[in-house]
């Protein structure tokens, strides 16, 4: 549904994506931005500085699950209430 936010066009991708993810939102017209991981997981503190930072831009969160280092994150949920809590 559109909801007249065609503005957002910055897209998080963690650095424990698969490739593709990058590569398809570039395509779908979003600017990527990496969020850092540690040990393979999502930094949820970079996540957060990041949205917060570019929340009136904010598009979406794209995510491989499991990540590309076969995780599947306790934190995916915490995540994505942070990117909705910032417009995205």
């Amino acid at each position: 549904m559109n909801k007249g936010e065609g503005h957002r066009k910055i897209c998080l991708i963690p650095a424990s994506a698969h490739g593709t993810n990058p590569a398809s939102a570039i395509i779908a017209g979003l600017k990527v931005i990496v969020v850092k991981t540690v040990d393979g997981l999502i930094d949820l503190k970079h996540l957060k500085e990041l949205a917060e930072k570019h929340k009136n831009e904010l598009s979406a969160l794209m995510v491989t699950y499991p990540s590309t280092h076969g995780v599947f994150e306790d934190t995916v949920k915490e995540a994505i209430d942070i990117v909705h809590k910032c417009g995205g």
